[in-house]
């Protein structure tokens, strides 16, 4: 555990540790969670789910979007024709040998920049990274960074990591199933329940996630400013369950009109058929059709889960000080904002160190070391016992 004492290593020492013990770590990890709930220490009954962004071992520099190229490529050809001009124009044969050789290393990076300008074309990625082709550009306290996305699912008792990943994906959107499948394995066939901030707000991820042992808290996203102003968000349009329509705030009908399937989940779509005669479809909608209203099969249960966190409000705010907790520690008391190893896996497997690290030294200042030592010892006497059992059961 020489990474609690010292928590950035250097760059060669870690990146060697990370590609022997990936695996390793991550089992290390989920053991020692298993060891947190044996002992009492995490329980599942509220846990915090969340993400922060940690900056990519790579330069800015080293990050290419189409935007970029475009601009650079118009960059450097501004540079050829200045020195195409200064060739023609230059007798001296030293001054045009080194204008060519300048000509030479310019034609040759905007090669690079072309192809990786088609390289973005076939794959249909929106952005390239050099060093690290796994990092992307993410808004990252205000300005856009070079990231990863670390997801954590905290526990409110305290404030232990219950498991983690890293992905990189530029928002949160997707990852509210991922960690909260990740929370039901640690706590299974036991009641639940689980926070998350609106950047989670995903009604597939939603339904995917509440069972009848996990109840979910989280607030929907705000609609666009101008339809929540005038009044013609989503959510101020009134469903008829009995006649299978929905009702503007004006009282004009949008009756039922198809059904539809998406990512495996069917829905219901509704159209406006007064958008011609009511006055204010500019405020409404832009659509030529009129204003159309999608509801999935499983929308009572987004319903419920709203009106849930409305009515639990005050434990709904205790997510920020819950997953915090750890984010603080990481980043501000240990000056963890990076990472030291490249590529996914690499630096997902460096997460889970540092979540275990983490976790290692708050049970010791919850415990204390004496009380740990002991714990320890009987955990480890009776797992003896229970080996010498089994070696006589097959004896």
């Amino acid at each position: 555990m020489w990474l609690i004492g010292k928590l950035q290593p250097d760059h060669g020492t870690l990146s060697a540790f990370m590609k022997s013990n990936q695996m390793a770590i991550k089992k290390l990890f989920k053991e020692f969670t298993l060891m947190l709930k044996g002992f009492g220490l995490i329980d599942g009954q509220l846990v915090a789910i969340d993400g922060t962004k940690l900056k990519a071992s790579c330069s800015k520099k080293k990050h290419f979007n189409d935007n970029i190229i475009s601009k650079k490529l118009e960059q450097i050809d501004e540079k050829i024709d200045a020195y195409l001009r200064d060739f023609l124009t230059e007798d001296n044969r030293l001054k045009k040998q080194e204008i060519t050789e300048k000509l030479a290393v310019y034609q040759e990076r905007m090669h690079e920049l072309q192809v990786m300008k088609q390289e973005l074309k076939e794959t249909g990625e929106s952005q390239l990274c050099v060093t690290d082709p796994d990092a992307k550009s993410m808004k990252n306290n205000g300005k856009h960074e070079v990231c990863f996305n670390v997801q954590t699912a905290v526990d409110s008792k305290y404030k232990l990591i219950v498991d983690s990943d890293t992905v990189n994906d530029v928002n949160d959107q997707g990852q509210l199933s991922n960690m909260g499948h990740k929370t039901k394995q640690v706590f299974r066939d036991q009641k639940t329940t689980i926070v998350a901030d609106t950047g989670y707000y995903n009604y597939l991820e939603i339904i995917d996630v509440v069972d009848e042992n996990t109840e979910l808290l989280i607030k929907p996203q705000k609609g666009k400013q101008d339809k929540v102003a005038n009044g013609f968000d989503k959510g101020n349009f009134k469903y008829d369950s009995i006649n299978d329509k929905y009702i503007c705030l004006l009282g004009y009908e949008l009756p039922f009109k198809w059904n539809g399937k998406q990512d495996g989940k069917e829905y219901k779509r509704y159209t406006c058929e007064a958008f011609d005669f009511c006055g204010q479809k500019e405020f409404c909608t832009s659509a030529k059709g009129g204003r159309a209203v999608t509801r999935l099969s499983d929308e009572e249960l987004i319903e419920q889960i709203t009106e849930n966190t409305r009515k639990q409000n005050n434990i709904y705010k205790q997510r920020g000080q819950i997953v915090e907790h750890p984010f603080g520690t990481i980043k501000r008391h240990w000056g963890y904002t990076y990472f030291l190893t490249r590529g996914l896996r690499s630096v997902g497997t460096e997460t889970s160190l540092i979540c275990l690290a983490y976790n290692f030294k708050r049970m010791i200042k919850i415990m204390g070391v004496n009380e740990l030592i002991r714990l320890l010892r009987d955990r480890a006497h009776s797992l003896s016992k229970i080996y010498n059992v089994y070696l006589n059961e097959i004896a």
